[in-house]
């Protein structure tokens, strides 16, 4: 079977802390492993509100995992999540490749746009902690 490029998101509930975080980010990537998939990214979006409460939870940790990988691994990468109760929600795409190169260019510009904001701030700040010149104050006096 040919592989597919597919990006699976989830909502972990905010309330875990960071050592188990990784754990269940590992497990989900070894399940997809085990099925012939290859991960390409991993990306830890930290924790975000949520649009409305789910399980009574008003925030969660989002995770997006991009991976190349058979249809039938999806199958038992949603069977994992449907059995872990620290899932909030999931939802797994197939990315064609002309929307993972429009991603790419999106991030690379958000990127340069971050990068653009930072020195803007920079430069304020240098200008702002200059020594300002003294200045001379001239006072004409009329002699009539």
């Amino acid at each position: 079977m040919a592989e597919k490029r597919y990006e699976s998101t989830f909502l972990l509930s905010s309330n875990i802390q960071e050592e188990p975080l990784v754990a269940i980010i590992k497990k989900f990537e070894d399940t997809i492993t085990k099925s012939d998939g290859k991960i390409l990214n991993t990306e830890r979006w930290g924790v975000r509100r949520l649009a409305y409460e789910i399980r009574k939870h008003t925030s969660a940790h989002y995770i997006s995992i991009h991976y190349t990988a058979p249809p039938t691994t999806n199958a038992k990468l949603e069977r994992t999540f449907q059995l872990d109760e620290d899932i909030l929600r999931w939802l797994t795409l197939e990315m064609p490749d002309e929307n993972h190169q429009a991603r790419i260019a999106m991030k690379t510009r958000s990127e340069t746009v971050e990068a653009r904001k930072l020195t803007m701030a920079q430069a304020k700040i240098d200008a702002d902690s200059a020594p300002i010149a003294p200045v001379k104050s001239v006072i004409a006096v009329d002699e009539d």
